[in-house]
């Protein structure tokens, strides 16, 4: 009788209670982990985009404006309040999720990429002009979630990824018109000139983001259309609707940059005006000889060959030959055939000197060209053999070996004939007396 009271003890019924909802089975488990994974997104301009909100799709490459930097993209934090156990949670022997913890995730993660897989770690690069990334990007948001049910053994699944990868494009666009020699001689962009209190020669720097403002009486920097490391750009402001190149010479070389990555593609030339101009895949263009009129660049998208983007200049206003022969004025005259062949000062340089040689001499003799559209130097920059392979002009040698001097038709009242650098745009005057600088080099108008 003691036996049968034992075994129906309170004590003994509790425990049996107990145990019962204790069932070792099988773990939960974190179910539609796709559904859940268009809950990823991000916010850009205040607007949140993810699958899940029907403003992006993972199958299709959304564009956005080129000017956005990878970090401009706001990455939502996943949250386990995300996970439903309605939609994400199953246990298989009937067991419920934890009311009180049914999710764990661990911290939300995001890699960038490019088309070509090639990870992307400068987060302040902006994706459009000048980022060079092959498209589409490609941004994937990631995590882990494990679930966790009220009872049984085990009662916590494995963690699982969720995971979702966004396809992400600048939209397609022309950027800029970049002189060769700001990529060959790029430490040589614009001159800045500062001022000496012991000569009328001041010192001549270059890249000097202090001297970047043009100066009235010495000239040199840049104007808005120029951007440092790039070239000019294809909307220019301070160019009366012209676009560069407006002159040229045989050799001259520039890249059209694209938004994005020159591969991403197609260049052509449905405009050639007398055939003389070329192009790469790259959207290097190189000027072979004169064209007969205007020139038009077209950029076909690969990915969406519909979307063709234009670009035409005429490069002949004026057109120049450039000889690499120092010779005596009188000898250039007739190698051009004729003194109207020669070069006006302004032609060749927009230095303050080109327009108004006398004007503040009394103050100093250095002068620059200004990184503007709308004269021969002043277009191209560092206008050299090594900036420009496949011309004839001069090297630079600084002095006593330099050789960089271009006559022009225009001459001082004194009678002694002007000259321009080609290196600089610097616009002087040399007597004909001074033997070690008697001879220049011939530029013809064609």
């Amino acid at each position: 009788m003691l036996i049968l009271l034992l075994l129906y003890s309170p004590n003994s019924i509790s425990l049996s209670a107990f145990t019962a909802n204790i069932v070792e089975g099988n773990a939960p488990e974190v179910i539609n982990t796709n559904t859940a994974a268009n809950k990823h997104g991000f916010t850009v301009n205040g607007v949140f985009y993810s699958e899940s909100s029907g403003n992006i799709n993972s199958d299709e490459i959304k564009e956005f404006a080129g000017d956005l930097k990878l970090s401009d993209f706001g990455i939502r934090n996943f949250t386990n309040n995300l996970l439903s156990e309605d939609l994400n949670f199953i246990d298989i022997d009937g067991d419920y999720a934890d009311p009180l913890n049914s999710f764990t995730v661990t911290t939300t993660k995001h890699v960038w990429s490019d088309a070509n897989g090639s990870v992307l770690t400068d987060e302040d690069k902006i994706i459009g002009c000048g980022s060079g990334f092959p498209m589409p990007l490609k941004l994937k948001i990631y995590i882990s979630a494990q679930t966790i049910s009220q009872y049984g053994i085990p009662n916590k699944s494995d963690y699982v990824p969720i995971t979702k990868v966004y396809q992400i494009a600048p939209k397609a666009a022309l950027c800029y018109a970049k002189p060769y020699s700001t990529e060959k001689n790029g430490n040589y962009q614009w001159i800045g000139l500062i001022p000496s209190s012991s000569s009328k020669e001041w010192v001549g720097v270059t890249n000097d983001k202090l001297y970047a403002t043009p100066s009235p009486i010495t000239g040199g920097g840049y104007s808005a259309d120029y951007v440092p490391n790039w070239g000019f750009k294809v909307e220019p402001s301070e160019s009366n609707g012209k676009k560069f190149p407006t002159t040229g010479f045989p050799g001259a070389k520039f890249q059209l940059i694209v938004s994005g990555a020159q591969s991403d593609y197609i260049f052509s030339l449905p405009i050639n005006s007398g055939n003389q101009v070329s192009i790469d895949q790259q959207g290097y263009v190189i000027l072979k000889g004169k064209p007969t009129g205007k020139v038009t660049i077209r950029a076909t998208l690969k990915r969406n060959p519909s979307i063709q983007l234009d670009y035409s200049f005429n490069p002949t206003n004026p057109w120049v030959v450039p000889y690499d022969s120092m010779i005596s004025y009188e000898s250039a005259v007739q190698k051009c055939g004729g003194v109207d062949k020669l070069l006006t000062r302004a032609e060749l340089s927009n230095s303050p000197r080109a327009l108004d040689y006398e004007k503040n001499r009394d103050i100093v003799i250095s002068n620059a060209y200004t990184r503007k559209i709308g004269s021969l130097f002043a277009e191209w920059g560092w206008t050299t053999r090594s900036s420009y392979p496949e011309s004839k002009w001069q090297e630079y040698f600084p002095p006593p070996n330099f050789v960089g001097r271009y006559w022009t038709s225009e001459k001082r009242a004194d009678g002694t004939w002007l000259v321009v650098h080609n290196h600089d745009g610097f616009v002087g005057h040399y007597p004909a007396n001074a033997a070690d600088i008697f001879e220049g080099n011939p530029l013809c108008r064609e």
